[in-house]
C-alpha cells in the first residue's frame, strides 16, 4: 500500500511541475551510513531541481483543483 501511495503522490508531484521531490527509502536504525548517504544524495538531487516553480504563484483553490483533476485522472488510468 505504501508503494502505491508514494506512486500516486509522485504523479501528483509531476502533474504539478514538483517532479522527483520525494523519495522513498527503507533504512534500518543501523544503516547510518545508508541514511547519510541517500539524505545527502536527495537533499543534491532537490538542490539542482532548484527552487519550485510554484514559488510566488501558490494559489490554494488552484491547487486543490490541479490534485482533483490528477486524482480523478489516475482513477480513470488505474481502472
Amino acid at each position: 500500500m505504501t508503494i502505491k501511495r508514494i506512486t500516486f503522490v509522485q504523479e501528483l508531484l509531476n502533474f504539478m511541475g514538483l517532479g522527483g521531490r520525494l523519495h522513498l527509502d527503507w533504512i534500518s536504525s543501523a544503516e547510518a551510513h545508508k541514511f547519510v548517504r541517500v539524505v545527502t544524495g536527495f537533499t543534491e538531487k532537490v538542490r539542482a531541481l532548484g527552487p519550485s516553480p510554484l514559488t510566488g504563484k501558490l494559489e490554494l483553490n488552484a491547487i486543490a483543483r490541479d490534485c482533483e483533476a490528477a486524482q480523478e485522472a489516475l482513477s480513470v488510468e488505474g481502472g
